[in-house]
């Protein structure tokens, strides 16, 4: 099917990007970056009714071109994603919009609906697509000063968020709205608002069970091991929540878009960290490039 990408215009191709944000202009104030309010309920409706339209029409367009279709990420001519996940709410778009006026590499929010009649995923994000690739299928391609400076500019932006002064309470750990967090590293993928790190803990460990483990002793220790964030305590940052390798998107030698911002909220500053380093072997690369990021700071964390 290669052959019918010379017949179609470009800005009908699923390889057409818009003129990209780059990382040169990113905010240094202290205070949240100010974001436009939330469409009318009444416009995301609308939304919601033409949004399953284009997901059919991706269907049938990703067979024209010869692309896999995705029913969660959407592909579609004009430079243009859908986004329609079980992980997409609202606070997505808020924290996208938040994180673009911050002058992050953010996709552009062009359009969101709400599907009232689908629970599960009651939010769908029209979007530009990003330049490039995921960082973890071209590290190992990389230079040494290419990975050097995607390095740099993840670190910028990092550092950048969590400055931001906490707008609901210096404690609370919650959505970037207020309410409650949604994560795959949290009891059904749901907790809080909390208003205290405390009652952060107390709400990930009270789900814990000696079922997958081969003793009681072997439970109680590791339970133990966890209770020892009690003992911790930690500034509440803003924090992406999903800080992982396919999340980074990398075009030239720089990183072209910073995604999948489902999970962002106001959490402990270890937790950006530590949930880029869960599950990760110490030989594989990219533990050694959140260690050198700021990760290194919370073995303690990462350990509990």
């Amino acid at each position: 099917m290669n052959w019918i990408y010379r017949f179609i215009p470009k800005i009908l191709l699923p390889t057409f990007t818009w003129p990209h944000r780059t990382l040169g202009s990113v905010s240094l104030t202290s205070s949240v970056p100010p974001a436009e309010p939330l469409a009318h309920r009444f416009i995301r409706r609308v939304f919601g009714l033409i949004h399953p339209y284009l997901r059919r029409f991706s269907r049938r367009y990703c067979g024209w071109i010869g692309i896999e279709y995705d029913n969660q990420i959407a592909q579609l001519p004009f430079g243009l994603l859908l986004k329609w996940s079980d992980g997409t709410r609202l606070e997505e778009v808020t924290a996208m919009k938040i994180a673009r006026s911050a002058g992050s590499p953010v996709p552009k929010v062009i359009a969101y609906g709400e599907h009232p009649d689908t629970p599960h995923a009651p939010v769908s994000i029209l979007m530009t697509r990003v330049p490039g690739k995921p960082l973890g299928e071209i590290y190992k391609k990389m230079t040494d000063e290419e990975r050097k400076t995607v390095s740099t500019e993840l670190q910028s932006i990092l550092r950048v968020m969590r400055r931001w002064s906490h707008p609901w309470g210096g404690d609370r750990i919650c959505s970037v709205t207020g309410v409650g967090i949604r994560s795959v590293r949290v009891p059904n993928h749901l907790i809080g608002p909390c208003e205290s790190e405390t009652q952060f803990n107390k709400d990930l460990i009270c789900v814990a069970s000696d079922h997958s483990f081969s003793s009681r002793d072997a439970f109680e220790e590791k339970l133990a091991c966890a209770k020892r964030m009690d003992t911790m305590h930690h500034p509440i940052v803003f924090t992406h929540g999903d800080l992982k390798h396919h999340n980074i998107m990398v075009h030239n030698g720089h990183i072209s878009g910073f995604i999948d911002w489902e999970s962002a909220g106001w959490y402990p500053d270890y937790w950006e960290f530590t949930t880029a380093l869960r599950f990760c072997r110490k030989d594989f690369w990219w533990y050694d490039f959140v260690s050198k990021l700021g990760g290194s700071e919370y073995m303690a964390e990462l350990e509990s």
